[in-house]
């Protein structure tokens, strides 16, 4: 996102409030997120692929939002 590169992170549900605890940390509390089943390793691979086909719109529509620029870090001394 700083470079003008479109960013969304794939959390599952376990880990989302520390993904946004993270992505806060960085000066990025917008990050889009797309959240998927936890735990994910351990589905059926036909499952992994029904649930990449429903989330990789969602993905796409992410990526494509126009976001504002992150706020810049305090330089550190």
């Amino acid at each position: 996102m700083k470079k003008g590169i479109p960013t969304v992170a794939v959390v599952t549900e376990e880990f989302v409030s520390l993904a946004k605890a993270i992505a806060t940390s960085l000066k990025y509390p917008a990050l889009p997120m797309v959240v998927v089943p936890h735990p994910f390793e351990t589905l059926p691979v036909e499952q992994v692929r029904k649930l990449a086909d429903e989330k990789v719109q969602e993905l796409v529509n992410q990526m494509e939002k126009p976001r504002p620029a992150p706020a810049r870090r305090a330089p550190t001394a």
